[in-house]
């Protein structure tokens, strides 16, 4: 660049510092009709034990309300087995082959509290369904077990037993618990009968060998779910002077820093006019370069109505050249909308003190 004519305003090379903007946004806030909408249903009373609404041991040591195990050999085998529990004296062995020929629907029931007709509806927003898993050997890295609730009516809801339930992340031979929120059955929406429900199914995919003991309701608290981005609180993107590039090119909200056949833009402390850094700007622009520019937010890509301060503000910054003075230079500098409407002027002498562009900071 030091040897080419500042005539020829393709080829350019500067260095440049301070508050520079190639990229905005504006937007405008409209007034929002209200609608009318449902009033949620209240919630019913939550109940002091879970025992007040329902029997809650689903099963335990005893498999007189369990049925499935007999029904097909090759596609389920297994039940009540005292080869292992985690509490108690026995557990359900669950052996299944989902791929087996003819094994269509694999699964079996338990219609705790002697099939009677039990109601949930009390406790839907504040229960799950807990039991005690382990692998009969060897590790599964899920468990394919869908959760079906059916009423006296015929109506099913379903909850599938993915690894968030987990207490670790893989079924093992150590027993390990696994929680199954009710509110994770689509109730209202299968059309289950939440004040009559017969049994709770457990339909079987795919194919393993567990163990499954303590299965009962609970009462159940989600963790509080933490924001996996937080935000610090922006500044008015408003309040002047708004420091653009300090040591760091728009806070790092910006783009463009890149060296390629066409432009090679940089932080560089080889020279500055204040702080430790400044913008080196080095760019030869040719028929296939389709944008030779940088740009970025003041207020972290979050739009700004610049209007208020249009009449009183102004874009400052320092620049010198690599070699040279001109009066003019073949940059602009302007505002972008989120609309890609672009205004800017170019760096024409006016702009600069002395009405010259040189190799010293102006």
């Amino acid at each position: 660049m030091e040897n080419r004519s500042y005539q020829k305003i393709r080829n350019l090379s500067a260095l440049l510092t301070a508050t520079l903007l190639l990229a905005s946004s504006c937007v405008q806030f409209k007034p929002m009709a209200l609608y009318d909408a449902e009033e949620p249903e209240a919630l019913p009373v939550r109940p002091v034990k879970i025992s007040q609404a329902v029997e809650p041991v689903v099963f335990d040591d005893s498999d007189s309300y369990v049925w499935g195990f007999t029904e097909d050999p090759d596609c389920l085998t297994g039940g009540r087995t005292t080869e292992a529990a985690y509490s108690g004296e026995a557990s359900l062995l669950v052996n299944w082959d989902r791929n087996a020929p003819g094994c269509d629907w694999v699964g079996f029931g338990i219609g705790w509290d002697n099939w009677a007709g039990k109601d949930l509806s009390e406790i839907l927003p504040y229960a799950a369904i807990e039991m005690h898993v382990r692998a009969v050997e060897g590790k599964m890295f899920g468990l394919p077990i869908v959760l079906t609730l059916e009423d006296y009516s015929g109506g099913q809801s379903y909850s599938y037993t993915g690894n968030k339930y987990f207490e670790r992340s893989l079924i093992d031979e150590q027993w390990q618990r696994v929680v199954v929120p009710l509110a994770t059955f689509n109730i209202e929406k299968d059309g289950l009968d939440a004040t009559n429900v017969k049994q709770l199914m457990m339909e079987l995919q795919q194919s393993g060998r567990v163990y499954l003991d303590d299965i009962r309701l609970i009462f159940y608290e989600p963790e509080p779910q933490k924001p996996w981005l937080v935000e610090e609180p922006l500044p008015d993107p408003l309040a002047l002077p708004i420091q653009l590039f300090g040591d760091a090119f728009l806070n790092n909200n910006g783009w463009g820093l890149i060296a390629d056949e066409c432009q090679d833009f940089g932080i560089t402390s080889a020279e500055h006019a204040e702080g430790s850094r400044a913008l080196h700007l080095s760019w030869q622009v040719q028929d296939d370069c389709q944008l030779v520019a940088l740009g970025g937010s003041w207020n972290k890509w979050h739009p700004v109505d610049v209007r208020p301060i249009l009449p009183a503000a102004a874009i400052t910054f320092e620049l010198k050249t690599a070699a040279g003075s001109a009066e003019r230079l073949p940059i602009r500098v302007g505002l972008q909308d989120y609309g890609r409407t672009k205004a800017s002027v170019l760096l024409e002498a006016k702009y600069v003190q002395g009405g010259q562009y040189t190799t010293s900071w102006r």
